[in-house]
């Protein structure tokens, strides 16, 4: 341990000592690199201050530009040039939202009318109103004030046209300081004299004022840089092009910027002096010495606390990032990390493995009876004694709240079942909270790996096994197969088709006759739905039925065919065609819906069906599983004109005391029920007691799916009303059923 400790010492020493040589050793080599590169950084500063001088004044020009262009524009062919008055107020107004000192416009005979109302003739002279036609947008030329003694302003013109021909000159003028302003508006402030000049280095504008008159005759006094001859600078100058210039005054070096500004061949000069731009440049590389240092020591002091911490902390990492806070096993990370490696040992034994997902059923239920305290007892004993089961090579996780995840080695499937039920029988006993055995539910699902997997879908196959156990009642198991996936499959192929196959009108509704046993003549009809895809051809009931009922898409469904056959009967009553009552049969879901009656009624009323041609059918599984709503549905939609039938009577748990509560016109026996008593005396007898029974009630029977004569015959004799099966007519088309129906009343 101590050796340990030294080694540990010796190697931080070192670290630390390489990092601080490698950080002060780049500190020199940038000190010298900043250095080196001084010259060039100046040039950059210079080539910067340059151009941000020329792009002051330029946009300066270029805003009055604007400003005198459209002006000029405005004038052109406006009667307000006839009158003097006007213009000059046209003019003041105009002058008021610029930065101009006074506005005019001077005709081509000469007359000048100004912005102040003063009027001059030739303002502008002959030979400069003919160089201000030459110039295609703006000129600029010094001037001073008409009307104001001493003081030097800028004078900006330019024609006004019309028809290819001028017709005058609008001007105006502008104080010189606004130039200076712009001279002396620059980001770099150490500049000691910014200058405005012509191509002969006269002094336009300065900053500050007080600028030697003509650039070239100082710097001809001066000391030029070797590196900087004059004779190119002036060159540059007269050939439009920018450039950097260098020369000492009075002892001391100074660096000059010029560069175009963009009008009348005027150019924007920088002059700055050297200390200023070494100034800017030592003292950032000072500030980035002692930066460095600072970095040096702080990442000094940090090294040796990470060191310091790095063993303590590398435990508290690990059960972070791989240890369930609760239970303090493995986590889903660490068993997702150890799984491979276990499922490769045990393919080189040819031993097969399977995952194992454990749910406690109601588990939300415990909490909120027993408390989340008591409730996270619960999870550390399940963990506990499942990880107390295992043998060598398997693995436990806790994969969710109440769901742990295994991995079990196993020989085959039944010797896998067999642990699996031993097991499960074993952990819903073995929970205890204080002197009480907590009795438990648990669902597994199972998944047999027989092939190269990603983990992830083998943790969707135990899901989806874990889902088939509970779904089936008494089940506490279930392995996955691929006919639940195909299942999965087959119903979200369904759900992603199906607003369009309403949209299609893929959706047909089949009616299937009901017939009376006294008559023999058909007296009502069952609306039945069939899908009819494009490519599919029709689709089973059984199989879209049950996912539309667990989306809610049976809602519209519903609905859909309700309509539709409301539309059928409209039809045959302006025909003047034959009726009979058609029932239409309505999920349980629509008794949650408060507007579930008036909409049905509605689309009655509105096709002028009478309602007694309509008969709601409700399943027996609907109607008793809420009592006190069934008795306000019914009783809603008896007050509409309504009959309404009870569906699948006798296919759960019938109870003859509730429907004693509930007054339902007609009670449809399910043939499921009728098939089981067929052959059974004694079934035969409650039949015919039940139907007894019912018909005092006040309720019509109707014996669904009668596929024999000795059926009918049966129900015949114990009095059922009206019968419905293959034995009188399958679900038929409208078209078939229209022509049955004509068939038994050739007449109307």
């Amino acid at each position: 341990m101590i050796d340990y400790k030294k080694k540990e010492f010796k190697r931080t020493f070192i670290c630390i000592l390489t990092t601080v040589l490698l950080l002060a050793g780049g500190s020199l080599i940038y000190w010298w690199e900043v250095s080196h590169r001084l010259r060039e950084d100046v040039r950059v500063i210079l080539d910067a201050a340059g151009k941000e001088l020329a792009g002051n004044i330029n946009r300066v020009l270029t805003t009055q530009q604007r400003i005198l262009t459209t002006l000029a524009v405005s004038l052109k062919d406006d009667p307000i040039l006839q009158d003097s008055k006007q213009l000059s107020s046209y003019l003041a107004d105009q002058n008021g939202h610029s930065s101009f000192a006074l506005t005019g416009y001077q005709f081509e005979d000469g007359r000048t009318v100004f912005s102040n109302g003063e009027k001059q003739d030739f303002f502008l002279s002959p030979q400069l109103v003919e160089t201000i036609k030459k110039t295609p947008l703006l000129l600029v030329h010094q001037t001073h004030h008409p009307f104001e003694a001493g003081q030097q302003y800028f004078l900006l013109a330019t024609s006004v046209w019309n028809k290819h021909q001028p017709w005058g000159v609008v001007f105006a003028l502008q104080p010189i300081s606004s130039y200076q302003q712009a001279l002396g508006d620059l980001v770099l402030t150490d500049i000691s004299l910014s200058l405005l000049i012509d191509q002969q280095g006269n002094v336009i504008v300065s900053h500050p004022q007080g600028a030697e008159p003509n650039m070239f005759q100082v710097i001809a006094q001066a000391q030029p840089d070797k590196m900087f001859p004059v004779e190119k600078m002036r060159h540059n100058i007269h050939q439009g092009k920018e450039g950097i210039f260098s020369y000492y005054f009075q002892g001391k070096q100074r660096f000059l910027s010029y560069y175009p500004v963009g009008y009348n061949q005027w150019y924007a000069v920088a002059i700055l002096p050297a200390i200023s731009i070494a100034k800017e440049i030592k003292s950032l590389v000072f500030l980035s010495f002692v930066l460095c240092l600072a970095i040096i020591v702080a990442f000094s002091l940090l090294l040796v606390f990470i060191l310091r911490m790095q063993h303590q902390n590398s435990k508290a990492l690990y059960k972070m990032g791989f240890i369930d806070s609760l239970t303090e096993n493995d986590n889903l990370s660490a068993f997702q990390l150890k799984l491979p490696t276990l499922l490769s040992s045990l393919r080189a034994k040819q031993q097969l493995a399977a995952m194992l997902l454990v749910n406690i059923n109601r588990f939300k239920a415990l909490n909120d009876i027993y408390g989340f305290e008591q409730g996270d007892q619960v999870l550390v004993q399940m963990a506990n004694n499942l990880k107390g089961e295992l043998h060598a090579g398997e693995l436990l996780c806790r994969s969710g709240a109440d769901r742990f995840l295994l991995l079990l080695v196993c020989s085959n499937r039944e010797e896998l079942a067999e642990r699996v039920e031993q097991l499960v029988t074993k952990l819903e006993k073995s929970c205890q909270l204080g002197q009480e055995i907590l009795p438990l539910s648990l669902s597994c699902g199972i998944y047999v790996i027989e092939e190269e997997t990603p983990f992830y879908i083998m943790m969707d196959r135990t899901k989806l096994a874990l889902d088939t156990a509970k779904q089936r009642a008494g089940t506490r198991y279930a392995f996955y197969d691929r006919e639940y996936l195909q299942k999965i499959v087959t119903e979200k192929r369904i759900e992603s088709s199906m607003e369009t196959a309403l949209a299609d009108k893929q959706f047909k509704v089949f009616l299937q006759p009901k017939y009376s046993f006294q008559t023999g003549r058909m007296v009502g009809a069952e609306a039945l739905v069939r899908w009819i895809h494009p490519t599919q051809g029709m689709i089973r009931p059984d199989w879209f039925i049950p996912v539309f009922e667990k989306n809610g898409f049976i809602l519209k469904l519903d609905h859909y065919i309700w309509k539709e056959v409301v539309a059928f009967l409209k039809k045959r009553q302006e025909q003047g065609r034959h009726v009979v009552p058609i029932g239409v049969n309505f999920s349980r879901l629509h008794l949650d819906d408060p507007q579930f009656i008036e909409s049905i009624s509605a689309a009655a009323r509105n096709a002028g069906v009478e309602t007694k041609w309509l008969e709601v059918e409700l399943t027996e599984s609907v109607v008793f599983g809420n009592t006190k709503r069934m008795q306000q549905v019914l009783g809603g939609l008896h007050a509409h004109g309504f009959s309404v039938a009870m569906d699948d009577f006798g296919a759960g748990y019938s109870s003859l005391n509730v429907l004693k509560d509930l007054d339902f016109d007609c009670v449809k026996l399910d043939k499921e029920f009728l098939a089981r008593g067929e052959a059974n005396p004694r079934m035969r007898q409650v039949i015919s007691g039940l139907v007894k029974m019912i018909k005092e009630l006040g309720s019509k029977i109707v014996a669904e799916g009668v596929e024999t004569e000795n059926q009918a015959k049966f129900l015949r004799d114990i009095g059922c009303d009206t019968a419905q099966g293959f034995l009188y007519s399958r679900p038929l088309p409208l078209e078939d059923f229209v022509k049955k129906l004509e068939e038994e009343n050739p007449q109307n």
